[in-house]
């Protein structure tokens, strides 16, 4: 009985052609850990970018500081259009922020104490003293701590 050396050949690159295509396939449904290569801002950063990018006028970087289960229940805030005319439509040339400071933080939620002065169309400054209450939400578009409850009654509970 003679063996066969090509066959034997034929048999050893198809055997590597199916290990190199499984691991292909295994490498592509992998999660990533995004959170390895990009470190999220904390809660404090956070509350500082929602001020800061309302004093620039950024809308978009402001309104990528709230939850998207706010989005969904504040009419104001359910498209970027209408919360960009909302935030305008408050009469707030400039914001200069006075102090942001974590007051509890569990890894879930966390609570961020801000004072702030706003400088009104009117030329008038007001001092605003507050707290928000931001989640680190994983599912959100944009992952991260979120504002769930910026203005208004609505508050994302989910």
């Amino acid at each position: 009985m003679q063996r066969n050396p090509k066959r034997k050949i034929i048999i050893v690159i198809v055997f590597i052609l199916i290990l190199t295509a499984s691991f292909l396939i295994y490498s592509k449904f992998q999660p990533t850990k995004a959170d390895d290569k990009y470190q999220r801002p904390s809660s404090e950063a956070v509350v500082r970018q929602y001020f800061s990018a309302w004093s620039n006028e950024d809308y978009a970087n402001m309104y990528a500081t709230i939850s998207d289960g706010f989005k969904k229940i504040e009419p104001t805030a359910n498209s970027l259009v209408s919360f960009r005319d909302y935030a305008e439509s408050q009469g707030i040339n400039n914001i200069n922020i006075l102090s942001i400071k974590e007051k509890s933080n569990d890894g879930r939620t966390a609570e961020v104490d801000y004072s702030v002065e706003f400088l009104l169309s009117s030329g008038q400054k007001q001092k605003f003293d507050g707290s928000f209450t931001l989640k680190y939400r994983k599912g959100d578009i944009i992952p991260g701590w979120k504002l769930i409850h910026p203005y208004g009654e609505n508050i994302d509970t989910s």
